[in-house]
C-alpha cells in the first residue's frame, strides 16, 4: 500500500469528485438565476417589457439549487444539528449515538427517495407542464429522488466511518 493513501481512497476520490461536480452545478445555477432575474429587472424597468418566463425558470433553478446544496452541506457536515448529548456523553456512548442518528437520517432519506420517485413518476404520467416554458414538472420534481440518492450514499459512508470509530481501538489517542 502506498504511503499516505487510505484504504478507502478510491471511494473518497470519487466522493470528492462528486462534490466538485455538485459545487460547479451550484455555481452555474446561482449565476444563471442572477443573470435571469437581473435581465428581467432591466427588461421591466428600462424596456417596459418583462420576460414572462424568468420568474418560473429562476424558481425552478432555485429549487434545484436548494436540493443540490443540501447534498454538499451534508457531505461537509454543515447541516444544523444538536450535539449537546454527543459532547457530554462518554466517548463510546457518543459514537453509538451518532451511529443511531445516522441510521435515522437514512430512514428519513429513504422516505424522501420513495416519495420523490412516486411524485416524479406521477407528474410525468399526468402530463402536467409549467405555464411559461412548457417544461414537464417531472423534471423539476426529479431533484427529490436524485438528491435523496446522493444523500443516502453519503449517509452510508458516514455510517461506515462512524462504525469504524466505535470499534477501533486507539493507542495513545483521544
Amino acid at each position: 500500500m502506498e504511503q499516505g493513501r487510505a484504504p478507502g481512497g478510491v471511494i473518497m476520490n470519487l466522493r470528492n469528485g462528486i462534490e466538485k461536480v455538485l459545487n460547479v452545478i451550484i455555481i452555474v445555477m446561482f449565476a444563471g438565476m442572477v443573470i435571469i432575474v437581473f435581465s428581467n429587472v432591466v427588461a421591466r424597468y428600462f424596456l417596459n417589457a418583462a420576460l414572462a418566463w424568468s420568474d418560473e425558470v429562476s424558481r425552478f433553478m432555485f429549487i434545484w439549487l436548494v436540493f443540490v446544496g443540501a447534498i454538499v452541506a451534508y457531505m461537509k457536515n454543515d447541516h444544523l444539528g444538536l450535539d449537546i448529548l454527543v459532547k457530554y456523553l462518554p466517548k463510546t456512548a457518543s459514537r453509538i449515538l451518532v451511529v443511531i442518528a445516522d441510521i435515522l437520517v437514512l430512514f428519513a432519506l429513504s422516505i424522501l427517495l420513495k416519495g420523490g420517485i412516486d411524485m416524479t413518476l406521477d407528474s410525468f404520467a399526468s402530463g402536467w407542464v409549467s405555464s411559461a416554458v412548457s417544461l414537464p414538472y417531472g423534471y423539476i420534481y426529479m431533484v427529490g429522488p436524485i438528491s435523496a440518492f446522493f444523500l443516502i450514499l453519503e449517509g452510508i459512508l458516514k455510517i461506515v466511518s462512524d462504525l469504524k470509530s466505535v470499534f477501533e481501538t486507539r493507542i495513545g489517542g483521544r
